[in-house]
């Protein structure tokens, strides 16, 4: 799965291209990342987390009207309580999240839905594995 993403995401011909993982690879410094991710896995992970935190640093500060992490951000004032900064904090963090999450599409929930069940067991939710099943009396 890991190397699916690199094929999707990494062309070593996008190096010219503004944002794109390979362009970030280089900027960076991540030299030891390759598209092969056999042979650099850790570098790879390391990378990719690297860029998903950068994406949702940018985000978060984008959408607090911030120009750097060291400016404040715009709507937050000295006289807001501890209350008020955990509802500000709170209220963001559902912000990127509505942003960044993707929601799986209809299809695959109505995929999920049809699967034909076996009534003879019970399926407890907690255990996918079956072993938690109990046979119906």
């Amino acid at each position: 799965m890991f190397q699916d993403t690199f094929n999707q995401l990494f062309c070593g011909k996008s190096v010219a291209e503004r944002g794109t993982l390979c362009q970030l690879k280089n900027d960076f410094g991540h030299r030891n990342v390759t598209s092969d991710v056999m042979n650099c896995f850790n570098f790879a992970d390391n990378f990719l987390r690297f860029i998903t935190e950068a994406h949702v640093v940018c985000l978060t500060l984008k959408l607090c009207g911030m120009t750097d992490v060291d400016s404040e951000p715009s709507d937050v004032d000295d006289t807001m309580t501890d209350d008020d900064r955990r509802h500000y904090l709170a209220e963001l963090s559902s912000r990127v999240v509505q942003h960044v999450w993707m929601l799986p599409s209809l299809s695959q929930i109505t995929d999920v839905t049809e699967v034909d069940v076996d009534e003879s067991f019970v399926n407890d939710s907690w255990c996918i594995c079956g072993e938690g099943r109990q046979p119906i009396l």
